[in-house]
């Protein structure tokens, strides 16, 4: 035999072995089970409840500062000309 007619023969051989097993496969199919599906649960989680302390109570009147802090002086090379 040739060899290109040997190569030929072996391609077809091979066609058809994968025909037959895709044709096998369409007829033999697996037995699907039905999926149980896990119920999950959800619970609630607890939410913190605001409460009122009594240092945010609206009536009070608000302090100013008082001169804790020092008013900055400019020096003479700070100024624009």
């Amino acid at each position: 035999m040739n060899r290109n007619i040997t190569i030929v023969v072996i391609i077809f051989v091979l066609v058809v072995i994968a025909g037959y097993l895709v044709w096998l496969r369409s007829k033999v199919q697996p037995v699907v089970s039905p999926q149980v599906e896990e119920e999950v649960q959800v619970t609630p989680t607890p939410t913190p409840t605001e409460i009122a302390s009594p240092s945010a109570t609206p009536g009070k009147t608000k302090t100013e500062a008082t001169g804790s802090v020092k008013p900055k002086t400019s020096t003479p090379g700070a100024t624009k000309r």
